[in-house]
């Protein structure tokens, strides 16, 4: 008699094919994205994060091999964030939301990117980070909508990554230049005087103010 050959198992109800990759510092690469909607274009994933969000700087968000190939033409990813926070505690539980925000994207021609989560600097989640709560519970749902290549380049996200990184740079030299010009004392035009041990000083304080808020020197004024 033949054996009857074993049928593989439908999907489950909300699993998706794995198609995106995404990477918080010190944590597991996590795939498990589900299906939001019956379009099959939009996808997400809930993070609890092990530290305050406002430490995670960045994510790596990347398509998985043979990812692309599933994709209808001419179509990439836009990943968009959220976060939210559940005070527990009586009366009732206290939720809030900080609505989806726009992070990154990546294209067949840019299958992955480093993307600046700006978290550190998002008044919910500093408000959270500057007195916690271990009745707190904070939880970040990434969600990815496949969109058309036009869509995509029109928002100018795609470079995002790099852009960011620059801005990084421009504040911190901003923060240099602010410390050094406090201690000029000349009316010199084109000139200033400092100290001769000015960075180690500056580098010093830099240090002490980036152990209590690690993204203090995004928050000046542009």
């Amino acid at each position: 008699m033949q054996q009857q050959q074993e049928q593989p198992a439908p999907p489950s109800p909300g699993a998706a094919p794995a198609c995106f990759g995404i990477v918080a510092p010190g944590c597991p690469v996590r795939t498990d994205f589900s299906l939001a909607d019956p379009s099959g274009m939009k996808f997400a994933l809930a993070l609890s994060l092990p530290v305050q969000p406002v430490l995670i700087s960045d994510l790596v968000f990347f398509f998985l091999p043979g990812a692309v190939e599933q994709l209808p033409p001419m179509h990439g990813a836009l990943l968009y964030w959220q976060a939210t926070t559940t005070t527990s505690g009586s009366p009732m539980p206290l939720t809030e939301t900080t609505g989806f925000e726009l992070l990154g994207a990546i294209s067949p021609d840019r299958p992955s990117g480093i993307f600046r989560t700006g978290w550190g600097t998002n008044d919910l989640l500093s408000a959270h980070a500057a007195s916690p709560n271990t009745n707190v519970s904070i939880v970040i749902t990434l969600g990815v909508s496949i969109e058309p290549l036009a869509n995509v380049q029109n928002l100018q996200i795609v470079g995002k990554g790099a852009e960011d990184r620059l801005n990084v740079a421009k504040k911190i030299a901003k923060d240099l230049f602010n410390y050094l010009q406090s201690f000029d004392d000349t009316s010199r035009s084109g000139f200033m005087t400092v100290p001769t041990n000015v960075f180690e000083r500056w580098m010093t304080r830099f240090e002490n103010k980036f152990q209590v808020d690690p993204n203090f020197f995004m928050k000046g004024d542009d």
